[in-house]
């Protein structure tokens, strides 16, 4: 008894028919994972300022005055140990540019804020990772609000 089978594969049409299915969950799927970098790091970086904000306003409220003006890249002395890990004024903004701590007097109102500022060797931040960095932030407007456009970068208002 020979038996012969018949039809052990699949037919040139079944493979064409799965590789295009294949095709296509792809192009659904990539674009999702695509923009997830740049999501990532809005949020790393407002995770960083909201940090540093809070650094900043701990010092004030237990020694009753903010930090001294210092240059972009530069942490105020006096908040360094409420940083466990790295110094985060030193890095590099994850969206681009470099943090900067500042505190204004104009008058008698006295204005703290954080901002990312380009460096020589980080440009800003592009307007989308600002606006998304101000959705997460703030409201979403970079011209009204806490986070906003401030000279050639963008400034997150600690206190006024």
């Amino acid at each position: 008894m020979n038996k012969r089978i018949i039809g052990n594969g699949f037919t040139l049409i079944e493979l064409v028919i799965v590789i295009i299915v294949i095709g296509i969950l792809a192009a659904m799927v990539v674009p999702r994972f695509a923009g997830a970098q740049s999501e990532v790091s809005v949020v790393s970086a407002g995770e960083d300022i909201l940090g540093m904000a809070k650094a900043m306003d701990h010092h004030n409220t237990n020694k009753g005055y903010w930090p001294a003006e210092t240059a972009a890249g530069v942490m105020p002395p006096e908040v360094r140990d409420n940083f466990k890990g790295a110094n985060p004024f030193t890095k590099t903004c994850p969206i681009g540019g470099v943090y900067d701590y500042n505190n204004k007097v104009s008058g008698s109102v006295k204005t703290i804020t954080i901002s990312i500022q380009p460096s020589a060797t980080s440009a800003a931040p592009s307007i989308a990772d600002a606006l998304a960095l101000d959705a997460f932030l703030d409201d979403g407007v970079l011209n009204t609000g806490r986070f906003q456009t401030s000279g050639n970068g963008y400034s997150f208002r600690v206190s006024q």
